[in-house]
């Protein structure tokens, strides 16, 4: 199956990118998705810390198709072909 990752803008810097497509095996759950970012950006898996905090102790959210995945089901997340999930982490403004 192919789903779409975008990432947030802070996130972004991280990983040289906004979007990437990820091709995972089916059934595929949230965490399988995450752990393949990790492998390809080993700078997003410093960043991104679980539990939905960032290395600097921020909260960063997940969205699979404009729907925020608390955290504790990240793991039992089931993913379908053609989801589409955004990795946001806060951004400072003034």
């Amino acid at each position: 199956m192919r789903i779409t990752v975008r990432v947030g803008e802070t996130l972004w810097q991280t990983v040289g990118q906004g979007e990437i497509e990820l091709e995972l095996d089916e059934p595929a759950t949230l965490t399988d998705a995450l752990t393949q970012l990790f492998v390809r950006f080993p700078k997003l898996a410093e960043e991104l810390r679980p539990g939905g905090k960032t290395r600097s102790g921020l909260p960063y959210h997940l969205f699979v198709n404009r729907r925020l995945v608390p955290n504790e089901m990240v793991s039992t997340h089931h993913l379908r072909n053609g989801d589409r999930l955004h990795i946001l982490s806060p951004a400072a403004g003034g």
